[in-house]
């Protein structure tokens, strides 16, 4: 910091002061010279000459107020530029330090985002799951006859598998499943196409979405059976994944996977 940067009106006080302490000095001296030599010459000493010095004394007194003026307003300008230099500073780190956490936080929000996409591609890798039991087919009123006869395509009884998912996933396969209910067999050794007769029961030949929310949709096949003897555990798995954002508008056509060439 310039110790000399002085403000105009501080200077000029200054100035004015340092000039009337030396006017007075001079007129101090030129008064006690006048006076020595007049006792010299042992004349008498009249007012006029004791008025010197006085006068003299009092342009001091007026030059130490105004100097002593100069010098408190010469020293709170100092503390106010160092006041204003040390705002200025801490203004600069607070700005440095804002900008530093607003990196860290879009960091940490561009991370927890990474992290959570790739858990959502893991879930869509291994697929949503739906299962369903349909009963046998019984839609004939009055006695029951020995053997139950199987109902017609037409009165078939139909359920609808849905998988819930992200509004935004691309759905990249459905594996479906269907079995005889007691059948020893796990489901996932059941795989089946889309409108393979199953023997009184199949699933639908198109399955389809729709929307169920502004975050998620549903990825649907419907299974119908018109055994009327055997019930079935239908089941359906989709597998999704995630397009990037500039491709997100598209639409992906749902695939089967399930060992039926596509």
């Amino acid at each position: 910091m310039n110790l000399f940067a002085f403000d105009k009106s501080v200077a000029a006080a200054a100035i004015a002061a340092t000039g009337t302490v030396i006017g007075a000095l001079i007129q101090l001296r030129g008064a006690w010279r006048k006076e020595l030599s007049e006792r010299a010459r042992s004349a008498p000493v009249t007012k006029k000459s004791r008025r010197g010095p006085v006068f003299a004394v009092g342009l001091l007194l007026i030059a130490a107020g105004v100097g002593g003026f100069a010098m408190s307003q010469y020293l709170a300008g100092l503390s106010k530029r160092e006041s204003l230099a040390l705002r200025g500073e801490l203004e600069t780190q607070v700005a440095q330090i804002s900008a530093t956490a607003a990196r860290l936080e879009r960091a940490t929000l561009s991370d927890q985002d990474s992290m959570g996409r790739a858990a959502a591609d893991r879930r869509g890798a291994e697929g949503v799951a739906v299962t369903a039991m349909i009963g046998p087919c019984h839609v004939r009123v009055g006695p029951v006859p020995d053997p139950v006869p199987d109902c017609t395509e037409q009165e078939a009884l139909r359920v609808t598998l849905c998988a819930s998912l992200p509004a935004r996933a691309l759905v990249a396969a459905i594996d479906l499943y269907a079995r005889i209910e007691g059948s020893p067999r796990p489901a996932i050794e059941s795989p089946v196409a889309l409108g393979q007769d199953l023997g009184r029961a199949r699933f639908a030949e198109k399955p389809f979405e729709r929307p169920e929310s502004e975050q998620t949709k549903l990825a649907c096949a419907v299974f119908a059976s018109w055994n009327g003897t055997q019930a079935y555990a239908a089941r359906l798995v989709v597998k999704y994944s995630f397009a990037p954002i500039e491709n997100q508008a598209s639409n992906a056509s749902l695939i089967l996977t399930s060992g039926v060439p596509q």
